[in-house]
């Protein structure tokens, strides 16, 4: 055997170690991916602060003396320390330990009596069942089988090796005979001796420690060991044998073995900073070959056992204390996710057995874990659509047929039409004209506009020129891709629009989507703990972190254009309003692309990942989506909350339905409509204050406040609340009455305008960043209860305040450059897709995040790239959204009440 594969031969050693250490170490505690959909930025939060109390123990003398002897520092010093002239001088007579030897045996013994007086129960036991003593005996076995003349010892010679080997003696052997490294290791794995029977782990470490079994023996004992300890899991007979296979495709060094090795996980850099998403490899498990197959580095056999993917949850060896911490934080006891590279024919539950039965039989004192659960994504080759994925299929094709149909319709009606324009237009200029000279027949002038409105008869000849569209034919303009596209790209406004909110809109949109881009890659990278560490120590982080009132922004937007729409609708029809029809458009509006949405969300979503975070439907939504659809889902807390950032949706719903309250008393008596606001907004500033109090609730989701506020209280009970988030809507509603009132016309003095400006600025930076010292990282400032339940009570409200001087400044004429910003009539068509962008933004981050087969290392570039793409990718989904659903319902609508179309039409 060359060096080369000598030294190839010692590393599949090892990684056969690494592969039984992954697979007799897995367990933990699972937690559901929809607790990432809830709130990720408050999740995210609680888990590295939860990772944070771990550090005291990752400081501690034992933990710290351990990991010095793994660092590439200590084995560098350990490395200087040897004497190369000795060591390479070959003295066949020398009876000295020589340095090389030393140093490898002060490596071992180090490493792994560190390692088991890391553990407490091992500082108990004595010297035979040191589990560092039995891996130092074999390899003092296998150097001095190496040492000897031609091969492993024979038994005499095998009490002998606890004495130091002779380097001279082992150098002249190896150069001898080439073949000795791989014999000796193809020994120890077992690929040939007897192995005594009826033995079990302890017999083995034992007879291993004492020298009175030989490598030879040592491969075929663990294989039996291995065998009868699967036997008696009851898992299938199928995982069984596909598992021994594994295991013995191992020992010959078969390339699809290796290849299932390699694909599992290992211990990466960054553990010290709690890099916990350990993916392995979920291409390599499926692969056929690999390149070194394909070079022919390594030969390519028939592979015997197909692979799968799984991921496993392991525990950290904690102390109870941290435990509790990590339990009280983020719901579960700590566990790091690995990947590993099972048999296919084992299912989860299979799994579960045979690794609970190797950890139950590891030497780890009380320190007892468990596998639970084990689960393995569906490979794409396997993965079946089921029959409500189906049913939503087919439905998206009957949509899909309708498009077709109707802009196809719509384009041979288009071009119809321009032709019979053209040709009249022709005809106009062979007739005298009676209307240059401004004296054009009454009935020429009629005929003129019937013509243009694409439902006359030629005066003259009384032949239709073009038809007047039936019912049918107006349903399929509704579904023209041509016509709607047209629609929503336009940038042209009715006279009266608030075009500032165009503006507005667009940029709040956009700051949602910042916000949620961080919140959810946190999960899946490598470096969540230092890069929210170094990111939140800027003050302008807060900036990001609180894009939270955002969504306060469009409550004033809400308000203040129902406010604003409806009273000058009770102007004209002097308050006889259709209330049926008033609330019917609001929910028609909202509600098929959203319940459209859902559907695929539930049933195709999870067939759009692959990969190592694939999962599979969202059990929460196909159980309450009903909730959903009458909109009061946020009431019931995160356990039953389907579409989790619907709670936005639902509140939206609910302060509308109240707003008549709020509006009619304005338009029959100002000062009625005045009481009934301010004591709407009491209410709903000193609920969300007492409620602060009471339940000790933080300043944010991410913390902060308090000591000991519930942030989990802090999202059930107050975020997603109506009667805690009504402050904003009630500052629109109020504003939308005063523009109505003034028409939009209203100069007012510089000074005062420059004092509103400068208030409302202050205002909202104090919202922002006011609370930085409560939540910053490094020694947080601790608020009193008194002074975190006045944030919660007002902070919303004022941002609300704020916003509603901007609209109120711009809409008058008094926002100079900044109204001449929002109402860029670029902004008009972004802000169409607005709801549309706020429905799929979160499935677009899932879909392009849950799909990485490894975890990205996140720094500021990469965050601002992603939430480029994430913006632009989102905007994009939601036009194509909008045109196949949104806008078609809309045009039903109008055609289903047609009175409705005329108003807007006015």
């Amino acid at each position: 055997m060359s060096p080369m594969k000598a030294t190839r031969s010692w590393i599949l050693g090892l990684k056969l170690m690494v592969f039984i250490g992954i697979v007799t170490i897995a367990s933990g505690d699972h937690v559901r991916y929809h607790e990432y959909a809830i709130h990720p930025l408050g999740q995210i939060h609680r888990k590295i602060e939860a990772q944070k109390a771990i550090l005291p123990f990752l400081n501690s003398k034992s933990f710290l003396e351990w990991t010095d002897q793994l660092s590439k520092r200590s084995l560098l010093k350990r490395a200087n320390q040897v004497n190369l002239n000795s060591t390479l001088s070959i003295n066949p007579n020398q009876t000295e330990p020589n340095p090389l030897s030393n140093f490898f045996q002060n490596i071992f013994s180090g490493l792994f009596n560190n390692a088991s007086q890391f553990n407490s129960s091992a500082q108990n036991n004595n010297s035979s069942s040191n589990l560092g003593g039995v891996l130092q005996n074999i390899v003092n076995t296998i150097v001095g089988s190496m040492s000897s003349s031609g091969g492993p010892e024979t038994k005499s010679n095998r009490t002998q090796t606890a004495s130091p080997f002779n380097i001279g003696d082992l150098l002249k052997n190896i150069s001898s005979n080439p073949d000795l490294i791989g014999n000796v290791l193809a020994s120890a794995l077992g690929s040939n001796g007897g192995a005594p029977s009826g033995m079990n782990l302890g017999d083995v470490l034992q007879q291993l420690n004492t020298g009175s079994l030989d490598p030879s023996s040592a491969g075929k004992a663990l294989m039996l060991y291995l065998q009868v300890t699967m036997q008696n899991t009851k898992a299938s007979a199928a995982c069984q044998n596909d598992f021994i296979k594994v295991i013995s495709g191992l020992q010959a060094r078969e390339a699809w073995a290796l290849r299932m090795l390699d694909a599992s996980a290992r211990i990466p850099s960054e553990l010290m900073n709690l890099d916990l998403n350990w993916y392995g490899s979920y291409d390599e498990c499926y692969s056929d070959d690999t390149a070194l197959e394909k070079f022919g580095l390594l030969h390519n056999t028939q592979v015997p056992v197909k692979g799968q993917y799984c991921n496993i949850n392991l525990n950290l060896p904690l102390p109870a204390e941290i435990r509790g911490i990590l339990l009280a934080f983020i719901q579960n006891s700590g566990y790091i996710r690995a990947g590993v590279c099972f048999p296919k024919s084992c299912s989860s539950e299979d799994l579960v057995k045979i690794v609970n039965a190797f950890l139950s039989r590891l030497p780890l004192g009380e320190n007892k874990v468990s596998a639970w659960p084990i689960t393995c994504p569906v490979p794409a080759e396997d993965d079946v659509l089921e029959t409500d994925a189906i049913i939503v299929i087919v439905m998206l094709a009957v949509f899909l047929m309708l498009i077709l149909e109707g802009t196809l319709y719509d384009v041979i009606t288009t071009a119809r039409t321009k032709r019979y324009k053209e040709k009249e237009a022709e005809e106009n200029k062979e007739k005298p004209s009676l209307q240059e000279n401004g004296n054009s027949p009454p009935e020429y002038n009629s005929y003129k506009l019937r013509v243009e409105n694409g439902n006359t008869q030629h005066p003259e000849t009384g032949r239709t020129r073009v038809q007047k569209q039936g019912i049918l034919g107006r349903v399929a303009m509704c579904f023209s891709a041509y016509t709607n596209g047209k629609k929503i790209l336009s940038t042209s406004q009715p006279q009266g629009s608030l075009t500032a909110v165009n503006g507005i809109r667009f940029l709040s949109m956009s700051w949602v989507i910042l916000g949620h881009t961080i919140a959810f890659v946190l999960s899946n990278v490598s470096n969540p703990l230092t890069y929210y560490t170094k990111f939140t120590r800027r003050i302008s982080s807060q900036a990001i972190f609180n894009a939270l009132f955002a969504v306060d922004t469009f409550f004033v937007l809400s308000g203040l254009l129902t406010s604003y729409l409806l009273l000058r609708q009770m102007s004209k029809a002097k308050l006889r309003i259709n209330w049926v029809l008033y609330y019917f458009h609001r929910y028609w509006r909202l509600t098929p692309v959203y319940m459209i949405l859902i559907g695929m969300y539930v049933t195709l979503y999870p067939h759009m990942i692959f990969g190592p975070n694939k999962q599979g439907p969202d059990e929460i939504c196909r159980k309450w989506w009903w909730k959903n659809l009458l909109y009061v889902d946020n009431f019931f807390g995160t356990e039953q909350l389907c579409f989790s950032w619907s709670w936005y949706l639902n509140n939206d719903m609910q302060f509308y339905a109240l707003s008549p309250i709020l509006i009619v008393p304005f338009y029959l008596n100002k000062f009625a409509g005045i009481i009934v606001n301010v004591i709407f907004l009491l209410v709903t500033t000193i609920t969300p204050g007492v409620l602060s109090y009471v339940k000790n609730l933080p300043v944010h989701t991410v913390g902060g406040g308090p000591t000991g506020a519930d942030r989990a209280a802090y999202f059930n009970d107050y975020y997603i609340v109506p009667y805690c988030r009504m402050g904003p809507y009630i500052c629109g509603v109020v504003t939308g009455y005063i523009l109505h009132k003034t028409k939009c016309k209203y100069r007012m003095n510089i000074f005062v305008n420059l004092l509103g400006w400068a208030v409302a600025t202050i205002s909202a930076t104090a919202c922002l960043y006011g609370i930085y010292d409560a939540v910053k990282p490094d020694n947080p400032v601790v608020l009193s209860k008194e002074v975190t339940a006045l944030y919660n009570a007002v902070s919303r409200t004022v941002w609300g305040a704020a916003i509603c001087w901007v609209i109120f400044a711009c809409s008058t004429g008094n926002g100079g450059y900044i109204n001449t910003l929002l109402s860029w009539k670029a902004f008009v068509p972004l802000s169409r897709l607005t709801y549309c962008a706020y429905l799929v933004h979160p499935l677009v981050m899932y879909v392009y995040y849950f799909n990485w087969n490894f975890p990205l290392y996140l720094t500021d570039l990469d965050y601002v790239y992603i939430f480029l793409g994430n913006l632009m990718v989102s905007y994009g989904i939601a036009f194509i959204v909008s045109i196949a659903f949104e806008s078609p319902f809309m045009g039903l609508e109008k055609i289903l009440f047609p009175t409705r179309g005329k108003k807007e039409a006015k």
